[in-house]
């Protein structure tokens, strides 16, 4: 994984964390207290995709669409330049509610205007 990858998924990660502090990249443990977000970025063209899963064990899923809304809020056109990208995100219309048997889950997306910064 390049250092800038890994820079990006830093810095994203403390961007979901001003709003939720229960954010992995990728996946979690079993031990994981709920609720909690995994989150992934993939490259789409000259974009990124920032895809997020939200992720409760309550029987309704009324706080996972609060948190959900909240980093929406939170995350829509947020806008980070610093000596080593700019980066914008735009939310995505594609929330999903995906109701396992017990575990309750949200998926979303959202673009990531990438511009990287030559070093």
């Amino acid at each position: 994984m390049a250092s800038k990858t890994v820079l990006l998924i830093e810095e994203i990660k403390k961007i979901i964390q001003n709003v939720h502090t229960g954010v992995f990249y990728m996946g979690t443990t079993k031990t994981t207290p709920y609720p909690y977000i995994t989150f992934q970025i993939s490259d789409i063209g000259a974009s990124k995709k920032l895809e997020l899963d939200y992720w409760t064990d309550k029987p309704d899923s009324i706080e996972l669409e609060t948190l959900a809304d909240n980093v929406g809020d939170y995350l829509n056109k947020y806008t980070l330049t610093n000596e080593h990208h700019s980066i914008t995100i735009y939310k995505n219309d594609d929330r999903q509610r995906l109701d396992e048997t017990i575990i309750k889950r949200i998926n979303e997306s959202y673009l990531i205007r990438y511009f990287g910064k030559e070093e």
